[in-house]
């Protein structure tokens, strides 16, 4: 005859029921900080107002840039190429030498958030330098 492993083994004692403890009063700086997150997720896909670029003196809607549909391979480029360089580079390379200096004060490894913020800062600039020199080469007659 075996014997069960003792996680298999019922509990000798009886069990007691628990009770969990919930503080009094809301954690609100907790609570707004989730209902804004809700609102972040949620709030491209409300219909609440018309979404536009700022292409110029006025807003052009559905367009990628002046001359070009926001529906052609061209556009669509375009604005990947601009979103990633002009904001998600930008934002990414902020985050990863604010935590690199967290790291470095704390005396953790700092060097690959510190190397990533600035690679990240290089690529959104060279892309900006791609951008700059596409626009003034499109003016050349």
């Amino acid at each position: 005859m075996t014997t069960a492993l003792p996680i298999w083994r019922p509990a000798r004692g009886s069990a007691e029921p628990t009770t969990i403890h919930r503080p009094k009063d809301r954690n609100w700086p907790h609570f707004l900080l989730k209902v804004a997150l809700v609102l972040m997720l949620i709030g491209p896909f409300l219909p609440l107002a018309a979404h536009a670029q700022n292409l110029g003196t006025s807003p052009q809607f559905g367009q990628a840039v002046q001359g070009q549909q926001a529906t052609t391979v061209e556009g669509t480029v375009l604005n990947i190429v601009n979103w990633g360089c002009n904001v998600i580079a930008p934002v990414i390379a902020v985050a990863c030498l604010g935590v690199a200096g967290w790291h470095f004060k704390s005396g953790r490894g700092y060097m690959g958030w510190g190397v990533t913020g600035v690679a990240l800062m290089v690529i959104s600039g060279l892309g900006r330098m791609a951008e700059g020199f596409v626009t003034q080469a499109g003016s050349i007659q």
